[in-house]
């Protein structure tokens, strides 16, 4: 897992929450919570391409154009930058290419990440016809870039800034000397001050190459950051740090030295749920109500012109079939070199937000909301970045979160604190499990125990306890961004209305939480340490905390343990017809002295009879039930999980 370093947030924290009546919960370690978008595993043999050689790392649901990159532990994500020049970027960090810290890693300095270039022909272009490069060809190799932990208040960042020892560095090899030369670097720095000086939240660079040993046909370039840890008093807060973004990577002939645009209009941020304030929700939970009423597309032009564009998205259901689209039709956008800002047009900028149609509300669903824009005139350079995607869940469970952890929320040591997140039900339904993301910690610091909690609500705050699990828990990491399920002792059945779950400590240990930047539900946190529920956390996000609800949940778990009874229910799921044999050691007792019971998970008896030894229940609907088998002269109870699934 990778994660963020934020201990010196923790430590002005600290001194904050307490003065300001806050809740002592710190905003620690974040999870990089990297895709498997690596760009490309180390390979023993490396293409050869020709120019231009160009990425923007805006197509990277799945592992294309890998033939431009050798990648060791960078990877390409929407979630980290802040307002880069198109959507996506590769990042390098201070974690590997399997999530961990590096094992060098150490509070001096170390290196950390490189992204190489395949071998790149700067010998020659082969079409139309083959001609000879030259360093006369004005060759120039041009990229964005931007430093981690976002732009304004400690509140509102995302991810680690470099410290001031940490460096992004850019090298060239050499083939004939068989090494690789520095020729650019930058030292830590933040965002905010690239604004202050360029109006822009990321740098541009633009490098020629004129040196004639690097004219041959086996090119490359690279870049590798150099990172350090900070010297944290708990291992729980350390984690990934100084990350640095690569944007719009460009290298071509013909170019000069101040050309600082290109003919491009693009999307700069990624596309966002359609629910007013879930990523995802049970389909039975759903309302138009729901639904939001705009959305928030960001569309920059990259040129020095005005261009003039279309947008528009399509909503797809899961069998692939258009159920409603937006068309937003022409308008201009004004080249952001000159204007600094993004397209401003509500027709495209804030476009309203449509319905999915009609749906099954017993059934799991979801949608693809597809955008694109496109130039209206003339060519633009970049198709990929011309569209973004949103995956639409409705299953089981209620998500704040877009799935991925930028930073870390920490509750603090202090034995019996709760950490809590409200939700709101619209229909009676019945709780069963908890997802939960636990940020993967330096030397496995996290793993401290903790209960699980339901609440109902008062005035919009926790208030009386509805469950606690009877035995502790302790934090499991299944892997990059990857929840782990923690399923209560007994189902909580809750009304159509607010309740919370919390997270509370047994000891007086850290935990450290996934906490999602890219969403905010700060309003419904709240945190609990000295017996009184205090007001939401400052920091906007959304903790990586899901309540699940329904029989998946429990699917693999073992059986309810028997009470002397001997039985064998089979098949078990089943369509609806039910075998059940007793074992030959019940005490000699006769089918009579028993009686079957069926109860479905909102509690209700669904199905009762004597002892039968097959009966028939498909008329139930699919899900989990709870069969009991009662010993009427001990009036003592066998229960089995029973699962109808037609």
């Amino acid at each position: 897992m990778k994660i963020i370093k934020f201990w010196s947030i923790c430590i002005v924290l600290f001194f904050l929450f307490p003065f300001e009546g806050r809740s002592q919960f710190k905003l620690s370690d974040a999870s990089r919570a990297k895709s498997k978008t690596i760009i490309n595993k180390q390979t023993k043999s490396i293409s050869r391409i020709t120019l231009p050689f160009i990425d923007d790392f805006s197509n990277y649901s799945d592992l294309s154009v890998i033939n431009l990159w050798v990648n060791q532990g960078a990877w390409v994500n929407s979630d980290f930058p802040f307002l880069p020049p198109t959507v996506g970027v590769v990042t390098l960090d201070a974690l590997d290419k399997d999530g961990l810290l590096y094992e060098k890693a150490n509070t001096t300095g170390f290196a950390c990440d490189t992204i190489s270039s395949c071998n790149i022909r700067l010998d020659s272009i082969l079409l139309p016809t083959r001609v000879g490069l030259m360093p006369k060809d004005s060759i120039y190799l041009s990229f964005f870039f931007q430093p981690g932990g976002g732009y304004g208040p400690l509140w509102e960042s995302v991810g680690s800034t470099p410290s001031k020892k940490d460096s992004l560095v850019l090298q060239f090899y050499s083939l004939a000397e068989n090494t690789w030369n520095s020729v650019w670097k930058a030292e830590g720095l933040s965002v905010d001050s690239i604004f202050v000086v360029d109006s822009v939240f990321w740098r541009y660079v633009n490098i020629p190459i004129t040196e004639e040993k690097y004219f041959n046909n086996s090119f490359r370039f690279r870049f590798l950051n150099f990172a350090s840890l900070d010297n944290n008093p708990s291992f729980s807060y350390v984690g990934n740090c100084d990350q640095w973004h690569l944007d719009y990577v460009y290298l071509n002939k013909d170019r000069t030295f101040d050309e600082k645009t290109m003919r491009d209009i693009a999307f700069v941020n990624p596309a966002r749920s359609l629910l007013k304030e879930y990523q995802a929700m049970p389909i039975r939970q759903f309302t138009e109500n729901d639904i939001g009423d705009t959305l928030d597309i960001k569309i920059v032009n990259l040129s020095d012109i005005a261009l003039s564009s279309t947008y528009k998205y399509e909503i797809y259901n899961s069998n692939g079939v258009s159920v409603n689209s937006y068309d937003g039709g022409f308008e201009n956008i004004y080249p952001f070199i000159t204007t600094r800002d993004y397209q401003t047009s509500p027709n495209h900028a804030k476009p309203p937000v449509k319905d999915f149609g009609s749906f099954n509300q017993n059934s799991w669903t979801y949608f693809d909301i597809v955008h694109t824009v496109k130039e209206g005139v003339g060519q633009d350079s970049r198709t990929e970045n011309d569209t973004i995607r949103f995956h639409q869940v409705f299953e089981d469970y209620f998500a704040y979160d877009d799935g991925t952890a930028e930073n870390g929320f920490g509750i603090e040591p202090i034995k019996n604190s709760n950490l809590a997140v409200g939700f709101k039900l619209n229909v009676q339904d019945t709780l069963t499990a908890i997802d939960i993301y636990f940020n993967s910690t330096y030397n496995d610091a996290n793993q401290n125990p903790f209960y699980l909690c339901v609440w109902n609500s008062l005035n919009g705050k926790p208030n009386d306890s509805l469950y606690r699990s009877p035995s502790y828990f302790t934090p499991s990491t299944e892997g990059l961004n990857k929840f782990t399920r923690y399923i209560l002792s007994s189902p909580v059945i809750l009304g159509a209305e607010d309740f919370f779950v919390s997270i509370q400590t047994k000891s007086n240990d850290y935990m450290n939480i996934g906490f999602d930047r890219n969403t905010n539900s700060q309003t419904h946190i709240f945190g609990n340490w000295a017996n009184s529920w205090e007001e939401n956390t400052l920091f906007n996000g959304s903790l990586m905390i899901r309540p699940y609800f329904g029989y998946k949940a429990t699917i693999g778990l073992r059986d309810i343990e028997k009470d002397k009874i001997n039985i064998r229910i089979y098949p078990n799921p089943s369509n609806g017809i039910i075998n059940i044999n007793l074992g030959e050691d019940n005490y000699g007792l006769s089918y009579s002295d028993y009686e079957l019971r069926i109860i479905n998970m909102l509690g209700k008896e669904v199905y009762s009879s004597g002892f039968k030894n097959q009966i028939n229940i498909s008329n139930l609907n699919n899900g989990l039930y709870i069969l009991s088998i009662i010993n009427k002269k001990t009036n003592k109870t066998t229960q089995e999980k029973l699962i109808i699934q037609k």
